[in-house]
């Protein structure tokens, strides 16, 4: 994942300004609403940033214990104000997302929200993904189709890696069981982790 100062000053500025917030508030409910399964348990939040989706978990599913991350070094002491406010419900790590200080099977949903686009490796965070959820828990991933920024803003706006979302839905189909996508500009994926097979059935093949 990149670091700190591989972040845009458009971004950066992108992220703080109100359509943003704006933004979020109307798409992150819609991505959370799309989840196949009741939002529950512990949660993972990949790339954090400046909260704003934090909150809007939190608000919204009060049975939710949430864990976010993200790369910037800062991302604890921005985030304190929320963490005292929600107590233990709601916990922060500063970390790369390509190496998830988490063991393995350790979350009920894991999610990340315009986050994807930062990423150096996309397969390997992909994969931690898949090792920090529980058999049978979902991820989410919704992020920008990287074919549909043109114009001035594809100077602006430059990921780590131009991503499309046919190229997370096939990370992501490789090894989970994909149920909801939503395709365009803004889109998202929701998968379940498969069950390990039974021994038995194993053994018969």
């Amino acid at each position: 994942m990149t670091d700190e100062g591989q972040v845009s000053r458009f971004e950066r500025w992108w992220l703080d300004w109100w359509p943003h917030r704006l933004h979020i508030r109307h798409y992150v409910p819609k991505f959370l609403r799309a989840c196949p399964e009741a939002f529950r348990g512990e949660v993972l939040e990949i790339g954090a940033g400046s909260g704003w989706t934090s909150q809007r978990i939190l608000e919204t599913f009060p049975q939710v214990e949430l864990t976010a991350l993200d790369m910037d070094p800062k991302v604890i002491e921005s985030l304190a104000p929320l963490q005292e406010q929600y107590g233990r419900r709601f916990k922060v790590e500063q970390a790369d997302a390509q190496q998830l200080p988490f063991n393995r099977e350790h979350f009920d949903i894991v999610i990340a929200v315009h986050a994807m686009h930062h990423v150096e490796d996309v397969a390997a965070v992909v994969r931690e993904l898949l090792r920090v959820v529980r058999p049978g828990g979902m991820i989410g991933i919704a992020d920008e189709d990287q074919r549909y920024v043109m114009g001035p803003l594809k100077w602006l706006w430059r990921p780590a890696t131009p991503l499309s979302r046919a190229r997370i839905h096939d990370l992501v189909a490789a090894e989970s069981d994909i149920l909801v996508e939503d395709e365009g500009r803004h889109y998202f994926i929701w998968a379940r982790k498969p069950y390990p097979q039974k021994l038995g059935a194993a053994a018969k093949l």
